[in-house]
């Protein structure tokens, strides 16, 4: 890993992403986290650093939310996320990034395009749905598998759920927790994360954190309303992105 100004102009701000959206505040935002990375380094190698960091980044956001979730959610999403990454890891190398990065932000766009344009009353809560919670999962687990970007399947479900701000960051931070662990042997067997990407993973996780801290501070003072229409604005213009990149 070179230590240049591309890279601070690529890498630095990727990683402080990742700890932004660890603290619960912008998930989608991280859409261009593996991109930006990808300039100075190849695909594989930058998700073999993100993953550490990732995990690492979940013990602390962990701790925070520890009795801030819903068990019921993760019940349902965490056996299906693990259907998703278990498909990732045997399908891997038929899938393009591009095309990923497509069916993610066409996901993203109808999505937030649908709240924003076509729903009347916005602060109406959905029911869970086992069947939309499977999808939703499965889709979260697989892509995050392939390309870290796992938020916005998991925005699909849960946003319309309206949880307590509390309780959706938590729920969500916990469900990440898992859906990385059980990713990290799977990257490990594949070579993906190896000695030499994991003591880039150790110099580089302090972005991360200055990341989270960050985050803490921001969504404290955000009301729940706003930080709802935050996030969803979020995804629909890293999805429109998204879709701009692929089709010009």
């Amino acid at each position: 890993m070179e230590i240049n100004l591309l890279f601070f102009f690529t890498v630095v701000p990727a990683i402080i992403l990742y700890g932004i959206a660890k603290s619960g505040l912008g998930g989608s935002m991280t859409l261009i986290s593996v991109p930006l990375m990808t300039i100075v380094m190849p695909l594989n190698q930058a998700l073999g650093i993100i993953l550490p960091i990732l995990i690492f980044s979940d013990f602390i956001a962990i701790y925070k939310y520890r009795k801030e979730f819903d068990f019921g959610t993760l019940k349902l999403m965490v056996p299906f996320a693990v259907i998703g990454i278990i498909i990732g890891s045997l399908t891997f190398s038929y899938f393009s990034e591009e095309l990923l990065k497509f069916i993610i932000g066409l996901m993203g766009f109808l999505f937030a395009g649908h709240y924003f344009f076509l729903k009347k009353n916005k602060e109406t809560k959905s029911n869970k749905n086992f069947f939309k919670g499977g999808i939703c999962s499965t889709a979260a687990g697989f892509t995050s598998f392939c390309v870290h970007a796992g938020g916005t399947p998991t925005s699909l479900y849960l946003l319309p759920l309206r949880m307590k701000k509390e309780i959706y960051v938590g729920t969500r931070i916990i469900f990440f927790t898992f859906v990385n662990l059980i990713k990290l042997p799977l990257y490990i067997n594949l070579s993906m994360t190896n000695f030499d990407t994991f003591k880039n993973s150790l110099i580089l996780f302090p972005l991360a954190l200055a990341g989270i801290l960050m985050g803490y501070k921001l969504i404290k003072i955000i009301e729940e309303k706003l930080f709802y229409n935050i996030l969803y604005a979020l995804i629909f213009i890293t999805s429109s992105k998204l879709l701009y990149d692929y089709l010009i």
